[in-house]
């Protein structure tokens, strides 16, 4: 039986933190996500070379920020919330609207850290991607490029959110705020894309 297809657009940036706590304060200002992509577009507050690459990652932010709760918005968008917390935030978002890389965190990440594996590698996310193809044929369809880029970006993710550290992709336990862990108790699944304990804090 073939599942629903993967989303496979997260060819773009990384965890986009920056720009989530941005967009994310724009939407809370005007209650409009389009609105919202025009007004950080029109004010060039991604710091990119180009229009193009910039509605790239307006857009590629606006989607993740979708799969948000608007308790983790606000908390996202407030100024007194410490980055690593937005970090957590972002590293929810993006594995809820992407479900390849949520089940790679539930299942390759988090399970490296309760069997106690070191690390998590290239090569451990090409048998994950390998095993899944089984029932997801569209990602045998992707070119080499593409499939490599994918797999930068959620390695490039990691590292940001610290999951990973950078030399040797050490698996970092989550140790997640009070603040973080309350909101994220609403939909405890999320709790499965860290590498921790359910309801470690």
């Amino acid at each position: 039986m073939v599942a629903d297809r993967y989303r496979l657009s997260f060819t773009v940036g990384g965890l986009l933190t920056r720009q989530g706590i941005d967009v994310a304060r724009t939407f809370l200002d005007c209650g409009d996500w389009e609105q919202s992509r025009l007004i950080v577009l029109d004010g060039d507050r991604f710091g990119v070379r180009t229009l193009a690459a910039a509605k790239r990652i307006a857009r590629e932010t606006i989607k993740r920020l979708g799969a948000l709760s608007e308790t983790e918005l606000r908390y996202l968008a407030s100024s007194d919330t410490p980055i690593e917390d937005c970090d957590a935030i972002m590293w929810v978002a993006m594995c809820r609207y992407y479900e390849l890389v949520g089940e790679f965190a539930n299942e390759v990440l988090r399970d490296h850290y309760l069997l106690g594996l070191p690390s998590v590698t290239y090569a451990d996310y090409d048998r994950f991607v390998l095993k899944k193809t089984v029932w997801h044929p569209e990602l045998e369809e992707l070119s080499e490029s593409t499939a490599k880029k994918l797999r930068q970006n959620v390695f490039k993710a990691m590292f940001e959110a610290k999951l990973l550290e950078r030399e040797g992709n050490i698996v970092v336990p989550s140790l997640l705020s009070r603040e973080v862990t309350d909101i994220l108790k609403n939909r405890p699944e999320s709790f499965g894309f860290f590498p921790m304990s359910e309801y470690e804090s």
